[in-house]
């Protein structure tokens, strides 16, 4: 290899030139070296890239970026409407309608658009260049809410109907979010928040279903439980999560109303002689609650009841009943309380059928013609007056009655009096009588213990006796066996008699003969000396 020379210096003279030293390079530990560069990098990529970090109250929706687009008919050869081409949401009958449905646990990555479900906060990799990665927020239901889902996918409604039931329709679904947190994919569903119904105390809730069934007889102002339009059972006062989508609530007021018919609204009718009698009177009514679907929808509201119902009845009623009786007869007080029970009687029955309890209908004035009321007036004034009269003489008579009621009051008091003091000596005498004999009962009860205490002591003392009689006995018997053996011996009675008297006599005599002189001494002085007799021992003599 040639060596070009070096240029000239500014000096005139040419730089120094140093020889090359040949670099030598370790290929092993090159491949290691990059080899870890790549991990690293890689490591990287994954970590710094890939990694998408999901806060709390978010979720991820994912968009596929690459990949297919959809075709234009199904699997089966049916033509995809250009509806649902264009909305990119591959949702699950979708899918399988394309038979791209993918493994579970899969995500589907044949066609591309945004993917149904989502993914709840936590840490995610997904590659950036084949994925969309978007942070939404998690859908939170308060508890005075009510959340209601509105598909954006699939077909549109067919007409007439305004909810989604088939899964691939697009529109409001029948179900309702409860309270709480839900993980919703906003690119697939709109989430609509509206107030619970609440129905107050007086008031029942008449339902009006959106969706279900065809009614059997459409032309029945309300239909049978279950199909569409203005249910026949109403709800009580309470606080009710509904879809309005699927159930509408109207509040019907089924507490007591008044309609005053005075002034100008008082009813006029003729009487039987052809006088104007005008009628002010006051009707309360109420809607009946097993009955308010039926009002709310042939009849309308409080207003068209008044307009429609209560005043026709009413004035056909008074005319009916008012021209049975003349003008006078309205004036005496029987002849106004028969019109006023057959008035209310009538008017109950009727609105009774449509729906409506009246509940009274008191008539605050009736004015008959002056021509007729002033005679008649004048009469009820005379007529009132011996009425008064008679009350006072009833007052009298009532004040005399009381004053002998309290009479015999204090009478009957005192005879009380007397009776409680007679009932209290005879308890004193009754407690004394207890008390005595309960002093008789208890000595009676000494007496006997002592009875029994001396029959004890006679019996020990009976005893006692009996055991020292047999000892006294025993000792008798025992002094008397020695005795008897000593008799046995001496062969009778009579010998051992002799044997003890001589041996009791011997010795006095012994001593007494043996002092005294003469030829008797010596009698007996022999005898003294000549052997004595021997008495037998025990066992025999010897």
């Amino acid at each position: 290899m040639a060596i070009t020379p070096p240029p000239p210096s500014e000096y005139g003279r040419p730089p120094r030139v140093v020889p090359g030293r040949k670099i030598t390079v370790n290929k092993p530990l090159l491949a290691i070296g990059v080899l870890l560069l790549i991990c690293v990098l890689g490591f990287g990529y994954y970590w710094f890239v890939q990694r998408v970090e999901v806060p709390a109250g978010k979720v991820l929706v994912l968009v596929r970026k690459v990949g297919k687009a959809l075709p234009s008919t199904e699997a089966d050869g049916k033509p995809l409407s250009d509806a649902v081409r264009h909305q990119m949401v591959l949702y699950p009958d979708l899918l399988a309608a394309l038979d791209a449905t993918p493994p579970e646990g899969a995500l589907p990555t044949k066609y591309k658009g945004i993917l149904y479900d989502v993914l709840p906060e936590g840490r995610h990799f997904y590659d950036p260049f084949f994925w969309q990665r978007r942070k939404v927020p998690a859908v939170q239901i308060g508890q005075d809410e009510v959340g209601i889902l509105i598909r954006k996918y699939g077909r549109p409604l067919p007409p007439g109907k305004i909810v989604a039931t088939e899964p691939d329709e697009r529109g409001p679904l029948a179900e309702r979010l409860s309270p709480g947190r839900h993980n919703i994919n906003p690119f697939a569903y709109e989430v609509r928040r509206v107030p619970p119904v609440t129905i107050p105390p007086g008031f029942v809730g008449v339902q009006r279903l959106l969706h279900g069934d065809e009614p059997s007889n459409p032309n029945d102002w309300t239909v049978k439980a279950g199909e569409r339009g203005v249910q026949p059972d109403v709800l009580p006062p309470g606080l009710y999560y509904i879809n309005p989508y699927v159930r509408q609530i109207e509040l019907i007021d089924v507490r007591s109303h008044t309609l005053d018919l005075r002034d100008t609204g008082a009813i006029r009718f003729p009487s039987s002689d052809s006088f104007e009698i005008v009628v002010e009177a006051t009707v309360e009514y109420a809607i009946r609650q097993d009955m308010a679907p039926y009002v709310m929808v042939a009849i309308g509201d409080h207003a068209d009841i008044e307009e429609k119902l209560i005043l026709p009845y009413a004035r056909s009623l008074s005319r009916i009943e008012g021209s049975k009786l003349l003008a006078r007869e309205f004036i005496s007080g029987q002849s106004r309380e028969a019109f006023q029970n057959a008035f209310f009687e009538g008017l109950r029955e009727q609105c009774g059928e449509q729906g409506i309890e009246i509940r009274a209908t008191p008539i605050r004035r009736i004015e008959p013609p002056s021509e007729i009321a002033n005679p008649i007036s004048d009469r009820q004034i005379a007529d009132q007056q011996i009425k008064q009269y008679e009350n006072e003489m009833k007052v009298a008579q009532s004040e005399a009655e009381l004053v002998q009621e309290e009479e015999m009051q204090q009478q009957n008091q005192e005879i009380g009096k007397a009776n409680r003091e007679v009932v209290t000596l005879t308890k004193e005498a009754e407690q004394r009588k207890a008390v005595a004999l309960t002093e008789a009962n208890q000595r009676l009860a000494v007496a006997k213990l002592q009875l029994e205490a001396a029959r004890e002591e006679a019996a020990a003392l009976l005893s006692r006796g009996k055991a020292d009689a047999e000892v006294i006995l025993l000792n008798y018997a025992a002094e008397a066996e020695p005795l008897r053996d000593a008799v046995s011996a001496f062969g009778g009675g009579d010998a051992y008699a002799q044997y003890f008297f001589y041996q009791k006599l011997a010795p006095a005599l012994k001593s007494v003969l043996a002092s005294t002189d003469g030829p008797f001494a010596e009698i007996f002085r022999s005898l003294s000396a000549s052997d004595p007799v021997v008495a037998p021992q025990e066992g025999g003599a010897q």
